[in-house]
Parts: C-alpha cells; sequence; structure tokens
C-alpha cells in the first residue's frame, strides 16, 4: 500500500505508535508462534520486491549499498541483499561481477538481536556481496562505497533512537544525504534519526526518497513525509490477532 497523505483510513492500516508495534511482535512471537526471524525474512523478502519492482531489468546493472547498524531494521535490510543477491545472479546473463555491499556500522558482536546476528553470519558467508564493518581506520572506504552507489538502504537506526547521533555515524547520515537526487534512499521501516512517534528529528536524519514500513505505519511517519518521501506499508504475516487491545 502506497500512502501519499496525512491521514490512513483502510482498514488494517490506521497508524499506531511504536510502543503498539512492539507488544504486536511480541504477541505474534509468544502466543501465535510467528516467531521474529520469520518476520524479518518476510519484512527483508518485501524491501527486495519493491525495489525489483521499482526499477525492473535496471535493477541488474545498480550498485546497491545496504548501511546496517545493530538493530532489527538493519537485520531487515541484510535479509533484503541475500535477496537481491539470488535475484540478480540468476539473471545475470554476462556473468559479470555484481555491485552489491553491505556496510556493518559495528562490530558483529554488537549486533543486538539473534535474527540480526543470525543473518549477519549468512551475508559474512556469501561471496556475491562485499563487506565492510566499521572501524577507526575504513571510515574513508565506507564513504567511497556510499558515494559510489545507486541505491542505498539505510537500516542505521529503527525505533529506539534517542540523543544525538555520534562520530563517525553522523558522518555516514550526512554522506548518505548528499548523493539524495543523484541515488535512491530507501529507509528500511523508518528513516534513521526519525522519532517514530512525533515525525520530529532527533539530532538529523536520512532524507529518503522512500520509507517501506512493515505491518502499519507508525504516526511520525504521516507526520514528516518529507523526510519519509513515498511511504510504503507491507504486511509482514504478523497475525491479525495480535493486535487485541492493541489498537
Amino acid at each position: 500500500m502506497n500512502i501519499n497523505s496525512n491521514f490512513v483510513d483502510e482498514k488494517g492500516y490506521e497508524p499506531i505508535s511504536s510502543s503498539q508495534m512492539y507488544q504486536i511482535e511480541n504477541k505474534g512471537d509468544s502466543i501465535y508462534s510467528m516467531k521474529k526471524i520469520l518476520m524479518m525474512e518476510n519484512a527483508g523478502s518485501r524491501v527486495a520486491d519493491f525495489l525489483i519492482d521499482e526499477f525492473k531489468e535496471n535493477i541488474l546493472n545498480k550498485s546497491i549499498v545496504a548501511v546496517c547498524g545493530k538493530g532489527n531494521n538493519g537485520g531487515d535490510a541484510l535479509v533484503a541483499m541475500r535477496h537481491l543477491s539470488g535475484y540478480i545472479l540468476a539473471r545475470n546473463k554476462s556473468n559479470k561481477k555484481i555491485n552489491l555491499s553491505v556496510i556493518l556500522l559495528c562490530h558483529p558482536d554488537e549486533l543486538k538481536t539473534p535474527e540480526s546476528i543470525l543473518n549477519w553470519q549468512i551475508i559474512s558467508k556469501m561471496e556475491s556481496i562485499k563487506k565492510l564493518t566499521l572501524d577507526s581506520n575504513n571510515i574513508t572506504e565506507i564513504e567511497d562505497e556510499i558515494k559510489n552507489s545507486g541505491i542505498i538502504l539505510d537500516g542505521i537506526f529503527g525505533t529506539g533512537i534517542k540523543g544525538d547521533i555520534k562520530e563517525p555515524i553522523s558522518k555516514v547520515i550526512e554522506t548518505i544525504n548528499y548523493k539524495k537526487g543523484t541515488t535512491f534512499i530507501l529507509a528500511v521501516d523508518i528513516p534513521s534519526g526519525l522519532d517514530p512517534d512525533s515525525g520530529k528529528i532527533i539530532d538529523k536524519a536520512i532524507s529518503a526518497d522512500a520509507t517501506i514500513t512493515f505491518h502499519r505505519p507508525k504516526h511520525g511517519l504521516l507526520k514528516n513525509l518529507e523526510i519519509v518521501g513515498r511511504l510504503i506499508v507491507k504486511k509482514i504475516g504478523i497475525p491479525f490477532e495480535s493486535e487485541k487491545e492493541e489498537t
């Protein structure tokens, strides 16, 4: 579903708070056995499918960079890159090297969730995807990778962001925003730096061309469409029953 207005009136797509979404995910996992690893898999595949539909045959020649933080939206982006790799390699008739990169803005040991850890373990074994993990010596290489991209997936921060954004991640966000207008910037779930409930920018935020969010939109996304860009809402298999007493 594409949303281009400041309100949603279609049943099942009404906006909710980030805490409501958190509770729905937890109920889906603990009560209905819709495990979070399945939610991540579905979310990432929706991201990949959106890009394939958006760029069609041109996706085969695009340089795609996923910039991932410690949390689950970074994990969603990892899943998306795995799906994109499979799609592009299967259609790569010339057998030329594909240009897919994952930038992890932390050490792998700092990943916060089992779902993100598992998907990083998969990506780390894939020869088709270039991997860069942030350290004090490679920020210039990371910036160059972003500057040479045709599509950027923003999976840096999710709904739990608080306070000022520290260097060098602040510089990475500036580098991504510098590419606005020449590179397609897709935010995964929420543009990094945006408050999911108020729509306010915490310190600085990714200025996206489009944002793909999952299950239902958060209130803040609808309050700052200038930063969000085109808003796409995708269902990811969470049982509707998980919403009982939450909406």
